[in-house]
């Protein structure tokens, strides 16, 4: 018997239904979302600052701007590492007068990938760490983190090794002067660490070749920027004005105006407070004040407010009313 298409789905019987299909989706749910890890992360793991400034001089000469930048790069476990086997074990403890209890641990057995640190990186000679009392690298001993002599000899040492430096698992930092560097920086925070080693041989080895005269081969340049994914179908200079802006700034009105037609009314009160205690009568009105407030009206006048809240609030007897308390109510 053949399966036969609902009119109310584009679904057969033989497919698993789509998820828009499912009644459960329309209800509302909390969802709880785990993010990836690994290779599939979103999260950051470089920061970049850059500032550029440009003079009226420079521009006309043709110097370049004036930049500094600043990044801030973690480097994963897992961009470090390859893993080799992935298994499961089993461990039993046993315990008197109790079953046993099994424990299931995942052994992931890995390999360091060694990835050689770009020029800049190769040139630290370990100073920071020196000047922090840290080790600047998993085989210094404990003695060299706790006697400040010892650490600078082991940076010195760093420093005259001529083993290349790899990266590690952690945070560096990344401070540049030079805008093509700042574009280059740019450039590699869409490559992993593998592509930045394989920009680096590419450099080198064109270095290489213009110091020893070798004449420039076009197909050779093609050849590395499609191995290095740069081509593609994209043209030589893309459009990237889309994903920019630019706007004329209006030039602001003097603010001088503004401000005194803001504040005239604040002087013109000053003024009249200024005049009305040249005057005397601010301390009329206070001499009245006080002469007033040693009377008995102020007294009379809160009974009488008491007494209509009392009457509005609904708790007002007409039985337990007297005399007084109407002439009391009937006084203004």
């Amino acid at each position: 018997m053949q399966p036969t298409a609902s009119s109310s789905s584009s679904y057969t019987s033989q497919d698993p239904p789509p998820r828009s299909e499912l009644w459960w989706d329309r209800l509302p749910s909390l969802k709880i979302v785990r993010p990836p890890k690994g290779p599939f992360s979103p999260s950051v793991d470089e920061r970049c600052i850059t500032y550029c400034s440009q003079s009226v001089t420079g521009r006309i000469h043709g110097a370049d701007p004036w930049c500094r930048t600043l990044c801030v790069r973690r480097v994963f476990l897992h961009e470090v590492t390859r893993v080799l086997s992935h298994h499961r074990q089993q461990t039993v403890h046993t315990r008197p007068d109790k079953p046993p209890r099994v424990d299931v641990s995942e052994v992931i057995d890995t390999a360091p990938v060694h990835h050689p640190l770009p020029p800049e990186g190769q040139r630290y000679s370990g100073w920071l760490h020196a000047l922090l009392d840290i080790p600047a690298s998993d085989s210094a001993s404990t003695s060299s983190s706790t006697d400040p002599s010892r650490a600078l000899q082991h940076s010195d040492t760093i420093a005259n090794a001529t083993e290349p430096l790899y990266w590690k698992a952690g945070w560096y930092l990344w401070w540049s002067r030079s805008r093509w560097a700042a574009q280059e920086r740019m450039d590699l925070m869409r490559r992993t660490l593998a592509g930045q080693t394989e920009w680096q041989d590419m450099k080198d080895r064109r270095n290489a070749e213009w110091e020893h005269g070798v004449a420039y081969d076009e197909n050779r340049l093609v050849e590395d920027a499609q191995r290095l994914g740069d081509l593609g179908n994209m043209p030589p200079f893309p459009d990237v004005s889309r994903e920019s802006i630019l706007l004329p700034m209006p030039s602001l009105p003097a603010l001088g105006p503004q401000l005194r037609a803001v504040l005239a009314p604040t002087g013109t009160v000053l003024a009249c407070v200024r005049d009305s205690v040249t005057s005397g009568a601010q301390t009329e009105l206070a001499r009245r004040l006080y002469d007033k407030a040693r009377t008995d009206e102020p007294l009379k006048l809160l009974r009488v407010c008491c007494a209509l809240i009392w009457e509005n609030m609904g708790f007002n007897d007409d039985d337990d009313d007297g005399p007084d308390s109407q002439d009391t109510r009937k006084k203004p």
